[in-house]
C-alpha cells in the first residue's frame, strides 16, 4: 500500500491580481501568510501606547495579532464573480478562518482574533458581555466599558493598514482602494516611490517612520495550465466554472512546489507621518481666521478657539455656548477644530439647516486642504435620505469611484441631524461594522457639536438631555450653541461651562463694540418694531387672515419696491395661499434678474428645497430684492440678511429666530420687524397664560425691536420627561456601551423614539418622473376625513424580497408601524387605476408642495397605551398598524 502524499498548508495571507482583468490571468501573487502576520504584530508593536486602554491590553492586542489568521490555510479558496453568466473578475475567499483562532493563553485574546472583520454590535457586545463573567476581565470593562471595541479596532487597523499597503506594493489597485472603515488616509510619495504618507499618525510620536517587508510568490496560470482548462471554460460557456478551476490550478502547483516556491518577490516600504502646516505650527485666533477665511475674529470667536484649541491633546471642553444670531457661532467652533485636528460632529435640529451648513463648511474646507498639501481633507453629509462623503485635496473636491455612500463617519466634519446621530449613537443600520460609529463617536479627538441647541422640546429635549449628559459623563469634547434657550432649559445643563454673549452684559458690550467699529455695522441690532394686533385667523375662514396678511407685505414691498422681505407664517396652507395672492398680483415671480418671489416650507419636495434655497441665497449675497413666503422650516440656521420681517406671531424664541434674519449684517438703516395677529395656534405655543401676559405688554410697549426684552419673554413650563422614553434610551445604551444582554430586545426593535411616539410615513407623487417628489410626513397627519380623499392614492410598505434580494413594495400589512417603512402613492389620473373612484385627483403643484395631505387612514378608538389605525386597500382587504400613545402631561 502506498504511502500518502504530504498536503503541503496553504500559507497565504492575501491574493493579489495585479494584471488587467482576465479569465486567464498572465499572473497570481499570494503574500506569505508570516510576513503578513509579522508586518501587523510590528504595527502593534509601534502603535501608540496610550490608546491601549488598560494595562494588559497590549499583550492581548499582540497575541491576537498572532493567531487572527491561523485559520486561513484551511479556508483559502479562488473565486470567479459571475454576472449574467459572464465572467467579471477573481477574488478570493478565507471564508470562516477567523472562527479557527485559538488562543491557549489568554481567552479575551481569542475573542480579539474571533472577533476581527465583523466589528457589529451584536458581536461586540456578546463578548464583551462573554468576557465579562471572569473576574479579572470584569474589572477591566468596567473601568473602561469600550475596553475590548477599542482593543478590537487597533487589531482591525492594524491589519487593514498592512493589507492597504501590501495591496499597493503588489499593484493591485482595486485591492488598494481605501475603505471607509479605515480611518487612515495612505498616499504615495511622489519624490520616493517606496515612502507612503499615512494620515493621521497612530503610532508612537517618537517615531519618524516605520519599515515593512513584503514577500510573496508568483503564479503564471497560463504556464502551467497544460491542459487548457481555463480554455476549455470559456469554449464551452462555463464561465461560472473559472472560479473552481484557477483555484484547482493554483492548489495543484502550491503542493508541487512543497509549500516553498522558489519564484518570489520581496520589497522594502517606508511608512511615515503627514506632515501638515496645521500640526507643525501653533495657531493663534487671530492667524488662524486670517488663513482660513480673511477675517479677525470677533471677542466671541477668539474666546471659543481659546476654550477649545487644543494641539496638544491636553483639553477635553464641555461649553454652553449663548450668544445672539448672526454672531458667528458656527465659526466659532468649526475654525478651532479644524486647527485641532478634532473630527467634528455636528448635529442639526432639522434636515432644512443642512444645505446652507454645508455650502459654509464645503467652502472652509476647500480652503483648508490648500493649508495642508496633498492631505485629503472630508466631509460627510448623513441624513435619513442623503449619505454622502466629500473630500477636498489642495482647494479642489476630489471625484470618488467606490463606496460613495458608506462613510462610517470617517471624515474631518459629519454634518448631520439629531435623529441620525441618535441612530448611529447606538450602532444601528447595517449590521458589520457597525460598532464603527459609537465608537469614533467617542474617540479622544472627536468633538461634538449641537447647534441651535434651542430647537428641541417634549420628546427630543428628552432624548437630546439624555445624549449630552450621556456625552458628558463619558468626558467626550461637547459645545452646545444657542441664542434663546429657556432658563428652564439651562439649568439642566449647569454642569457645561458657560460662555455668555447674551446676558453677561460687559460681555454683549464688548462684542457689539467690536461688530460696529471693526466689521463696520452701523444699525447693528437696528431694526424698527411693529405690531398688528387686530388682524384674527378663523380657522373656518382663513382666506380673510391671508388676504389681510398679503395686504401687509404689499404695502411693505410697494413703499420700496427694491427690497429683500421675508414673511413668515405658521401653516403650509396660508403660506402658499398667500404666495399665490402675490404671484398673481405682482404678475409673475421673475424680475430682469431672474426669480424674485419665493415659497419655501417644509412640505416642498426634498429634492427641490436646496435649489429654491441656493437662488434665495444667491439675490441675497448681492443684494437682489426678493419676497419670501415661509414658515418656521426656514426661522433657525439661515444666513439671509431681510430688510423687513413680517411675522405671524409667534412665541418669542421663535421671533427673536426669525428676527435674526433681519439686518443680520448689521448695515441696514431701516429695517424693520412687524408682528401679525393677536393670538399664538395651540401647537406652535409654548406660553402659559401669565407668560402670554408678559409677551403682550412687552410687545405693546416697544418701538424698535429689543432682543433683549423678547428674551425676558422666553419661559416653558417645568420640562417632564416622560419615563418611557428614558428607559428606551437608558436600555439602548446599557446594551451597546454596557453589553447588558438582558436590553438586546431593545436594540433588536430598532426603535429610536426621537421627536415623537408618532412615526412618519413617505408620501410620493408618483407621475412617470425619474426623480419622485417625495416628502416624509407623521401618519397621524393622514387621518380621513371628509375633505381629504383623493382618486389614486395607494399605501405600501418596503420590503425586502429573499428571493430577489432587492427592496421591493408590497399593500400595507398588519403590525408595529415603527417596524414598517410605509410609503403613500399618490398618481395622477393617467397613472393608475382608480383608488378613490368617485374622489377628485390630487392637487400637486410642485411650485406649492405638498399643501394638502392626503387621508388614508382610519382612526379606530383605543383604551390601551396603543394607537391603532386601520388601512383599506382598493382590493377590500384592510389592515391596523399600531404605534405607542403619547402621555397626557398629566400621567408623566
Amino acid at each position: 500500500m502506498s504511502k500518502p502524499q504530504r498536503q503541503y498548508p496553504f500559507k497565504f495571507g492575501r491574493v493579489f491580481f495585479p494584471s488587467e482583468v482576465n479569465p486567464i490571468p498572465s499572473e497570481v501573487r499570494f503574500q506569505a501568510l508570516g510576513n503578513h502576520v509579522g508586518n501587523v504584530r510590528k504595527l502593534v508593536k509601534c502603535w501608540r501606547k496610550n490608546d491601549f486602554p488598560s494595562e494588559s491590553s497590549f499583550d492581548q492586542v499582540l497575541e491576537a495579532a498572532s493567531i487572527h489568521d491561523n485559520g486561513k490555510p484551511q479556508r483559502f479558496e479562488i473565486i470567479a464573480k459571475i454576472a449574467k453568466s459572464k465572467f467579471q473578475e477573481y477574488t478570493y475567499s478565507f471564508r470562516g478562518h477567523r472562527f479557527l483562532a485559538k488562543s491557549k493563553k489568554d481567552a479575551w485574546a481569542e475573542a480579539l482574533a474571533i472577533g476581527h472583520h465583523d466589528f457589529s454590535v451584536e458581536d461586540i457586545c456578546r463578548d464583551a458581555y462573554t468576557l465579562k463573567k471572569e473576574q479579572h476581565y470584569a474589572e477591566i470593562l468596567t473601568k473602561e466599558p469600550l475596553a475590548y471595541a477599542r482593543e478590537l479596532y487597533i487589531l482591525e487597523m492594524c491589519d487593514q493598514i498592512e493589507a492597504e499597503l501590501a495591496c499597493r506594493v503588489f499593484e493591485d489597485g482595486k485591492q488598494a482602494e481605501s475603505r471607509a472603515f479605515m480611518d487612515f488616509t495612505i498616499t504615495q510619495d511622489e519624490s520616493e516611490p517606496t515612502t507612503y504618507l499615512i494620515d493621521p499618525w497612530a503610532f508612537e510620536p517618537e517615531l519618524n517612520f516605520i519599515e515593512l517587508t513584503f514577500r510573496c510568490w508568483s503564479m503564471q496560470p497560463a504556464e502551467l495550465d497544460t491542459d487548457g482548462e481555463l480554455q476549455k471554460c470559456l469554449k464551452d460557456n462555463r464561465e461560472g466554472d473559472l472560479g473552481k478551476t484557477l483555484d484547482r490550478i493554483t492548489k495543484r502547483w502550491w503542493q508541487s512546489q512543497q509549500g516553498q516556491p522558489k519564484e518570489s518577490i520581496s520589497k522594502t516600504i517606508i511608512l511615515k507621518p503627514y506632515r501638515s502646516a496645521i500640526t507643525s505650527k501653533e495657531w493663534t485666533a487671530k492667524d488662524f481666521y486670517q488663513q482660513l477665511a480673511g477675517f479677525t475674529p470677533n471677542p466671541m470667536q477668539a474666546e471659543m478657539f481659546e476654550a477649545i484649541y487644543d494641539p496638544n491633546d491636553e483639553k477635553h471642553p464641555a461649553i454652553l455656548l449663548k450668544s445672539s444670531t448672526g454672531s458667528g457661532k458656527f465659526e466659532s467652533v468649526l475654525f478651532p477644530a479644524l486647527a485641532s485636528n478634532y473630527r467634528l460632529i455636528l448635529p442639526l435640529p432639522a434636515r432644512s439647516l443642512l444645505e446652507d451648513q454645508k455650502e459654509r463648511i464645503e467652502k472652509y474646507l476647500k480652503k483648508f486642504s490648500i493649508l495642508q498639501k496633498d492631505r485629503e481633507v472630508s466631509l460627510v453629509v448623513d441624513t435619513g435620505s442623503q449619505m454622502y462623503r466629500w473630500v477636498y485635496k489642495n482647494g479642489d473636491e476630489t471625484k470618488r469611484t467606490s463606496n460613495l455612500r458608506r462613510h462610517l463617519y470617517k471624515g474631518d466634519v459629519i454634518l448631520t441631524t439629531l435623529d441620525k446621530f441618535l441612530y448611529r449613537y447606538f450602532g444601528f443600520g447595517d449590521k458589520q461594522k457597525s460598532f464603527t460609529f459609537p465608537l469614533r463617536i467617542h474617540r479622544e479627538k472627536t468633538l461634538i457639536c449641537f447647534d441651535e441647541a434651542h430647537s428641541y422640546d417634549e420628546i427630543s429635549f428628552t432624548n437630546f438631555h439624555s445624549l449630552v449628559k450621556a456625552l458628558y459623563e463619558a468626558g467626550r469634547s461637547l459645545i452646545l450653541m444657542t441664542a434663546t434657550m429657556p432658563k428652564e432649559y439651562i439649568e439642566r445643563f449647569d454642569y457645561l461651562n458657560s460662555i455668555d454673549y447674551v446676558d453677561e452684559l460687559e460681555k454683549v458690550e464688548k462684542l457689539k463694540q467690536f461688530q460696529q467699529q471693526t466689521l463696520r455695522q452701523p444699525y447693528l441690532n437696528q431694526k424698527g418694531f411693529e405690531w398688528i394686533s387686530h388682524i384674527q385667523r378663523d380657522s373656518e375662514v382663513p382666506e380673510i387672515f391671508q388676504h389681510e396678511f398679503a395686504q401687509i407685505i404689499l404695502r411693505e414691498w410697494t413703499v420700496k419696491t427694491d427690497r429683500r422681505l421675508i414673511a413668515v407664517v405658521e401653516r403650509v396652507k396660508d403660506a402658499a395661499a398667500i404666495y399665490q395672492y402675490l404671484n398673481n398680483y405682482l404678475s409673475g415671480n421673475t424680475d430682469a434678474q431672474g426669480r424674485f418671489l419665493f415659497l419655501y416650507h417644509g412640505r416642498i419636495a426634498d429634492q427641490l428645497r436646496p435649489s429654491i434655497y441656493k437662488q434665495l441665497q444667491e439675490r441675497d449675497s448681492k443684494n437682489q430684492p426678493y419676497l419670501l413666503i415661509t414658515t418656521s422650516a426656514i426661522e433657525v440656521g439661515c444666513d439671509l440678511n431681510a430688510e423687513v420681517l413680517v411675522s405671524e406671531i409667534c412665541p418669542p424664541e421663535n421671533l427673536i429666530q426669525r428676527a435674526g434674519r433681519c439686518n443680520r449684517k448689521g448695515n441696514i438703516s431701516d429695517a424693520k420687524v412687524i408682528v401679525v395677529g393677536n393670538s399664538i395656534p395651540d401647537f406652535a405655543n409654548s406660553l402659559d397664560e401669565s407668560g402670554w401676559q408678559k409677551y403682550q405688554e412687552t410687545l405693546t410697549s416697544l418701538e424698535k425691536f429689543d432682543t433683549q426684552a423678547i428674551i425676558e419673554c422666553i419661559s416653558r413650563s417645568e420640562h417632564v420627561d416622560d419615563y418611557r422614553v428614558v428607559e428606551v434610551f437608558s436600555m439602548l445604551h446599557d446594551y451597546v456601551y454596557g453589553a447588558d444582554l438582558t436590553c438586546k430586545t431593545a436594540h433588536e426593535k430598532g426603535l429610536v423614539i426621537t421627536r415623537s411616539w408618532t412615526p412618519s410615513a413617505t408620501l410620493i407623487y408618483k407621475d412617470g418622473s425619474k426623480d419622485q417628489h417625495k416628502i416624509k410626513v407623521p401618519i397621524d397627519r393622514l387621518i380621513k376625513n371628509d375633505n381629504n380623499q383623493y382618486a389614486n392614492t395607494h399605501v405600501y410598505e418596503h420590503y425586502y424580497n429573499q428571493e430577489t434580494t432587492r427592496w421591493d413594495v408590497r399593500n400595507l400589512g398588519w403590525g408595529s408601524a415603527y417596524l414598517k417603512d410605509i410609503v403613500i402613492e399618490i398618481h395622477p389620473n393617467n397613472e393608475a387605476a382608480l383608488m378613490y373612484e368617485d374622489k377628485p385627483e390630487y392637487p400637486y403643484n410642485p411650485e406649492l408642495g405638498f399643501v394638502e395631505l392626503p387621508g388614508v387612514f382610519i382612526k379606530l378608538k383605543t383604551n390601551d397605551f396603543e394607537e391603532k389605525l386601520l388601512c383599506k386597500h382598493t382590493d377590500n382587504k384592510s389592515a391596523i398598524i399600531t404605534y405607542t400613545k403619547a402621555l397626557n402631561p398629566q400621567t408623566y
